[in-house]
């Protein structure tokens, strides 16, 4: 039987922001349903993942391996392309606004975001490190869904550049 010994967790004296621009939304978990709450953006570009990789090593943010940046690789059956992925926590003070009206709502696949995410010390009951968790998610794009295609497709039959519009509908007649 072995014996595994815990290293000593180092935190560094100044902990850096990350500021990250025009990432694509995969998933948005926005209720904690026992996993915790985040947004999981596609960092495929190679410099979004070098950023992100050199921010997490800069910072020694990670409970298992410390400094070591966890993502996920996806490649849909459908498809050969595979999307490389990253999962930003949220916490209770994170802020978010959107443009043009969008909300968090309008954070689904495919929506676009900056975002700026802060590392900060703990040392609790679960143990000593550093962790990370956005700060502020600005939402400039909202995702599509199946239901913005249907009436994207419903709109294309009229002309709405100011010589026919669309004329509102009246169930009863």
């Amino acid at each position: 039987m072995t014996t595994k010994q815990k290293q000593a967790v180092v935190i560094p004296t100044v902990l850096e922001k990350l500021k990250l621009q025009n990432l694509k939304v995969i998933f948005a978990n926005l209720t904690d349903e026992g996993f915790g709450t985040s947004i999981t953006v596609d960092v495929t570009d190679e410099e979004v993942k070098t950023k992100i990789a050199n921010w997490v090593k800069a910072n020694k943010i990670g409970k298992e391996t410390p400094g070591v940046a966890k993502f996920k690789e996806y490649t849909p059956e459908e498809s050969e392309e595979t999307t490389i992925q990253y999962a930003f926590k949220i916490n209770d003070f994170t802020k978010f606004q959107g443009l043009d009206g969008l909300t968090k709502e309008s954070l689904s696949y495919g929506a676009v975001i900056d975002l700026v995410a802060n590392p900060f010390p703990y040392d609790n009951k679960f143990g000593k490190g550093v962790s990370s968790s956005l700060s502020a998610v600005l939402i400039k794009e909202k995702g599509k869904t199946g239901s913005d295609s249907d009436m994207e497709d419903l709109l294309s039959e009229f002309e709405i550049d100011g010589k026919e519009t669309v004329e509102p509908l009246d169930a009863f007649k």
